[in-house]
Formats: structure tokens, C-alpha cells, sequence
């Protein structure tokens, strides 16, 4: 094939005389589909050198298997290659080299892939596969690819991190509005698990965990937990306001005050009989109207206070009608608030300190009635705190957890 006499480098020929010329039957041995191009005709090149050397090329595309370790999935990098090896000569006929190690490959520098950046690459020489039919040559290209996990993120990892914030919003709104924090949550809960269906439908078929599941698993469990959350806040204020209901039964019962008969002889009082006393409280949710308790005595003995709209009275003072039947004919007995009125002599000034009752006169007990309106006068009405409190917790310690964990993810898997 060599030839001379000319001042001609290379003779280019038509690439039909392949047909006429010993060919390597070089393959592709991890290729999984693979195809010539032939438009429009043939796509070969064959070059003559003087010396009788012949450059024979090819335009060939394929699908070359790769075994990729998707545990980093996006986020990850992966080594894949591409082997060539003779199919029919063993050793002892042929051995494939590169011509010029790594300068032998060109175009992968500015080869661009939808998902990958290629980084570094390496041709490996003098490569032997061994098979039952004998030994055979190889050579192999190994590359990097790197993941471009922008897709991802924008994709997947954003929409997630909105869902989980948006399940938070719940922790602000009042417990006593079941719906909105009820549909909120079911709300958050479907959307997350529609995001992960769409996503795993795109992802490669594996039986291990990736990068991905691990995250999309972590924001499901937050919405779901932020749900769970208000389940925890409702069971806690429904158990709340039922013992507050039997702890309101047991203090009227208290408060029912039924006397035979109270007598204090130092003033010269006798009640035959306290027909009810009841101090109520006015439960309404404004509290911007004063809660009120009467107590109503038989035979014209009666008494009325005004509360605070903090159910307390600091002081009270039983006005006595100096007319009774000890003394004179029955009057009225007012039990009212402190005033700026003028106290009569006979008055006695109760003040409430706590469980503890210190009057103007310290050598008199208080009587029955000033008892049963004090405990009514000091009472206080319950308050939710600890559902209340399950809120103040959540509303710091899920984006702090949420936080944390998102830094530890990013750490672990971006090297």
C-alpha cells in the first residue's frame, strides 16, 4: 500500500474500498445500542500514507452502560468509561494501543450534556480480557461526569422547603379556628406527597436510598408533624376546658352557701335561713362587661358585690342595719365595693389577701357569708397556657430543627 514519486502527505480515498481492506473488528464492549450514521452515504474516512499506513475512521453513536453509585442522587458524581476490544483476534494477531495517550481524545473539554459537566479524563493502554476462546486486547476511556444539581433544586428542593414554611403558618393562627389550621395542614400534607410521586417518577428505579429521599422524606415528615402538632394543641385545650367545666360545677356547688342558721352576737345578727348564694361568672369572650354575683337573703337580707374583669375584689365591706331584730327591726345588709362613700361605724372592712382575711377589727372572725363571697370574689378563670405554650415551642423549634438538619444534609452530601 506504500507509494512514492509524489509530494503528497496523505491520499484521501473513497470510502467504499473498506470493502476491499482488512478491517480490526474492533466493538464497543460495554455499548448497549449503538448505529452507524449513513446519511448520506457512509460516514467513513480512509487515509493512504506514503509509508503504507492507513487511517480508517468511523462515525459511530452509542449507548454505552455505565454503573453508577446513585446514594448522592442529584448531588452526585459518577466515573463511567468506554471500552474497545477486538471481538474475533486474540493477542497473538492484534494489540490496540492509543497513539497518543490522553492527546489521542479530543472534544470531551467542550462537550456539553443536559445533566452532567464532564470533568477529568484518562485513556488507559495495555488492557487484557480474558475469555474461554483466549486472551484479548483492550483499551479504555474513563471520565467524570459531575450532576448539575440546578435542575434539582428548582425542581424539587425549593417547592419542598416553601411546603414545609407554609405548614408553619399554622402555628400563628388560633388554636379555636379548627378549619383554617385543620384544612391548612391536610393541605400542606397532600401537596408534599404529590411532589414526591412527580419526583420519584423521573428518578432511576433503585432498591437503595438516594440523596433526594432523604430529603423529600425529612419535608414530608415536617408537614406531617406540624399537623400532628395541632392534633396535640386541640387535645390538650379540649382536656383543658373540660376539667375547667367540672372545676366551675365543684366551685358553685361551693359557692351554694346554705345556712340554718349564722349568728354572730357581737353584731346582733341572726339569719334563719341563706335560701342560695351564687357567684357566676360571666364567661363571655370580650370580658369587657363586669361579671356580676348576687346573693339574695330571705326576710329582706340581701347582698351584691361587683367584680373586676379580673373575677377579684381587693376590698368589700358589710354595711349592717344597726335596726335588727336584736337591736331594732330588720334592715338590709349591702355587701358592696370599695367606695369613695363614708363607712358607718357599725361597718367592718374586709380585705383579701390571697387565702388570708385581715380585718379592722383583728379580734373578729370573718362569718360564713364573708367565707362564701371571698372564695367567690378570688376565684379565677382558667386559662389554655399549656395548649398556648405548645404553639411558642413549635413556632421556634421547627425552623431551628428545620435549619440544622438542612445545613447537616448539604454538608454530608456535597462531598
Amino acid at each position: 500500500m506504500s507509494f512514492g514519486g509524489t509530494n503528497l502527505t496523505t491520499l484521501s480515498l473513497d470510502g467504499r474500498l473498506a470493502e476491499n481492506l482488512w478491517l480490526p473488528d474492533t466493538f464497543i464492549s460495554n455499548s448497549k445500542e449503538s448505529f452507524l450514521h449513513k446519511v448520506t452515504v457512509d460516514n467513513r474516512l480512509i487515509q493512504l500514507y506514503p509509508n503504507g499506513t492507513i487511517l480508517y475512521g468511523i462515525r459511530i453513536t452509542t449507548k454505552a452502560e455505565c454503573y453508577m453509585d446513585l446514594k448522592k442522587y442529584p448531588m452526585d458524581s459518577q466515573n463511567c468509561s468506554l471500552e474497545f476490544e477486538s471481538y474475533g483476534y486474540r493477542t497473538d494477531d492484534i494489540i490496540f494501543h492509543w497513539k497518543a495517550g490522553n492527546s489521542s481524545v479530543h472534544g470531551l473539554d467542550t462537550l456539553k450534556l443536559q445533566q452532567f459537566i464532564v470533568g477529568g479524563y484518562y485513556a488507559h493502554d495495555g488492557l487484557l480480557r480474558d475469555h474461554e476462546s483466549g486472551v484479548y486486547s483492550r483499551i479504555k476511556l474513563s471520565f467524570i461526569l459531575h450532576r448539575q444539581a440546578f435542575y434539582f433544586i428548582f425542581q424539587t428542593y425549593i417547592p419542598s422547603i416553601l411546603l414545609v414554611v407554609l405548614s408553619w403558618v399554622s402555628f400563628w393562627i388560633n388554636p379555636e379556628a379548627v378549619p383554617a389550621r385543620v384544612a391548612l395542614g391536610i393541605t400542606t400534607v397532600l401537596t408534599m406527597t404529590t411532589l414526591m410521586s412527580g419526583a420519584q417518577a423521573q428518578m432511576p428505579k433503585i432498591s437503595y436510598i438516594k440523596a433526594i429521599d432523604v430529603y423529600l422524606v425529612m419535608c414530608f415528615l415536617f408537614t406531617f408533624f406540624a399537623l400532628v402538632e395541632y392534633a396535640a394543641v386541640n387535645f390538650v385545650s379540649s382536656k383543658m376546658a373540660l376539667k375547667r367545666k367540672k372545676q366551675e360545677n365543684k366551685d358553685v356547688e361551693k359557692l351554694e352557701c346554705d345556712c340554718e342558721e349564722c349568728n354572730t352576737s357581737q353584731q346582733g345578727i341572726s339569719l334563719k335561713r341563706l335560701s342560695s348564694t351564687r357567684c357566676r361568672l360571666d364567661r363571655g369572650t370580650s370580658f369587657q362587661n363586669n361579671l356580676v354575683a348576687s346573693t339574695s337573703f330571705n326576710r329582706s337580707c340581701s347582698a351584691s358585690t361587683s367584680f373586676d374583669r379580673n373575677c377579684s375584689a381587693k376590698t368589700f365591706q358589710v354595711d349592717i342595719d344597726e335596726t335588727s331584730p336584736l337591736n331594732g327591726p330588720r334592715g338590709d345588709s349591702n355587701v358592696t365595693s370599695p367606695s369613695n362613700e363614708t363607712k358607718p361605724s357599725s361597718s367592718r372592712e374586709i380585705l383579701e389577701a390571697g387565702d388570708d382575711y385581715v380585718t379592722t377589727s383583728e379580734e373578729n372572725r370573718p362569718t360564713r357569708i364573708q367565707r362564701c363571697l371571698s372564695r367567690g370574689l378570688s376565684y379565677r378563670m382558667p386559662r389554655l397556657k399549656d395548649a398556648i405554650i405548645i404553639d411558642q415551642y413549635a413556632r421556634f423549634g421547627f425552623p431551628f430543627t428545620f435549619a440544622a438538619l438542612n445545613i447537616v444534609y448539604f454538608t454530608y452530601y456535597s462531598y
